[in-house]
């Protein structure tokens, strides 16, 4: 398994579309914000952070992701990040 930033072949590999996650597990949900993980082509490699209130979302990739979203999540609901 490649992680980002290796090349196969000397190209890099490209990153995955988030169209491509078919499923989306909850991982945090409250009246502030929702977590969801998915995964596109590697485990868990896509998180999704929703805003309740404004009903955006925002997309997060790669090794950092789950640490990401949660910190994005926190600064609206701080029990998210113990999720």
């Amino acid at each position: 398994m490649l992680g980002l930033g290796y090349k196969r072949k000397g190209k890099r590999m490209a990153k995955p579309s988030v169209s491509a996650v078919k499923e989306w597990e909850v991982v945090y949900d409250s009246d502030l914000v929702e977590l969801a993980v998915g995964t596109a082509e590697f485990p868990e490699d896509y998180w999704r952070m929703t805003n309740r209130e404004t009903g955006k979302k925002k997309y997060f990739y790669g090794e950092s992701a789950w640490s990401d979203s949660r910190r994005e999540a926190s600064d609206i609901d701080f029990g998210a990040w113990s999720a």
